[in-house]
């Protein structure tokens, strides 16, 4: 028994050498050799005698309908929510005196960043005091008229009058107080008689500086943004999911995340949130994943990434592990495309075909045929690489 397995570890090695080494048509004088030699034809066919399958134990079947963990795969790119993104602006317009931030620095949220200067901050604090004022005076007058109204020597109209100065005043003073609160001017500063030229601009939420559209000495209006801030730390992921595969969807389902541009970042993440209308044009849905263990990765907005989503067990097109090779960053599949009778027994010819890989599950592989295959195709099923390793030879040495 140990004699006859030498015998055809050695039959395989001459064969796979032999392999391309053939330079003679199929209609040459020894078509014994032919039938012999696995090759590559025009079509991109590849032939295999049956010596050969039968020496290294290549086996063919059919593409089954198997239960496993199906994924739908899916693109997107990293983006935030609109809380955690925010454009910096002035309530009032006037001239830049210092910007306190670079691009890419980190800065809390109500911190400085910026100094602004404008000449109606002056004269709305003046406003202020002659208005504290004012409001002084018809509080008085309200207190008297009502100590007089009490001892019924006052006159009630004019009581009323001095009751809604009063009530007047004290709005229009609140309102600017409010006012200067907004321009981070404390009121109470303004009635000690500290005064200020200038008001600082500040972040409304916790993040990175991205953009800076302001320089020292320029003028800033109110309608514009003076600077954008993002918070990264909180970035989700956005995959399109197409109408076909939307019912599949739901809330909870794992997700596995690669990032496009950075093949060894591998993350985890949850659906948390399903868009209920199409995006623009596209018949296609956004879908929102929390990241479950970004850690220290670097993740900003606008990154490309590559999505499965696991939905649960369903039957799904599969085939064993070793019917999938890989060439090129790509999985393939061989298809028998014919079959011959020659001189020297049966010859097989296989067509490589693009497949996409799912999930691998007891022993089988998720697969979607990039081109239709028909429904009865027979395929290789096992050891699919020496078929694989023998294109490759060919392509090396053959002509």
């Amino acid at each position: 028994m140990k004699a006859i397995y030498i015998s055809l570890i050695s039959l395989s090695l001459i064969l796979l050498v032999s392999c391309g080494q053939n330079t003679k048509p199929e209609n040459a004088e020894n078509p014994a050799v032919n039938t012999e030699q696995a090759h590559e034809g025009e079509s991109g066919e590849i032939e295999v005698s049956e010596a050969q399958m039968n020496a290294v134990g290549i086996q063919m079947g059919k593409i089954e309908q198997r239960e496993l963990n199906s994924v739908i795969r899916v693109n997107g790119e990293m983006d935030l929510d609109p809380q955690k993104k925010a454009e910096v602006t002035s309530l009032v317009g006037g001239i830049i005196k210092q910007v306190l931030v670079i691009e890419g620095k980190r800065v809390s949220a109500g911190q400085a960043v910026a100094y602004l200067e404008n000449t109606e901050i002056v004269e709305l604090q003046k406003n202020y005091l002659t208005l504290r004022k004012e409001a002084l005076t018809a509080e008085q007058e309200y207190n008297r008229q009502k100590e007089l109204s009490s001892q019924g020597a006052g006159v009630e109209k004019t009581f009323q009058q001095a009751t809604a100065a009063y009530e007047i005043a004290k709005a229009q003073l609140t309102g600017l107080e409010k006012q200067l609160r907004q321009l981070s001017i404390s009121p109470e500063q303004v009635s000690a008689g500290n005064m200020v030229t200038q008001i600082p601009i500040k972040s409304p939420i916790s993040g990175t500086v991205r953009k800076i559209n302001i320089s020292t000495g320029s003028y800033a209006d109110s309608q514009i943004s003076l600077m954008s801030i993002s918070d990264n730390s909180a970035v989700h992921c956005d995959m399109k999911v197409f109408e076909k595969d939307i019912n599949a969807v739901k809330i909870g389902q794992e997700v596995d995340i690669l990032l496009t541009n950075q093949p060894g970042v591998n993350l985890k993440g949850e659906i948390y949130e399903i868009n209920k209308s199409f995006e623009g044009d596209t018949k296609a849905i956004l879908v929102h994943i929390r990241i479950k263990n970004q850690g220290n990765i670097e993740l900003i907005p606008g990154m490309y990434a590559t999505g499965l989503i696991n939905v649960g067990k369903q039957k799904t097109p599969a085939v064993p592990n070793d019917a999938v090779i890989s060439s090129e960053g790509k999985k393939y599949i061989f298809v028998l495309e014919d079959e011959e009778n020659g001189q020297e027994g049966k010859s097989y010819h296989f067509k490589r075909e693009e497949v996409i890989t799912g999930i691998s599950e007891l022993g089988f592989t998720q697969i979607t045929p990039v081109n239709q295959l028909e429904d009865d195709a027979t395929i290789v099923i096992a050891n699919a690489f020496y078929i694989a390793s023998m294109a490759s030879d060919h392509g090396e040495h053959g002509h």
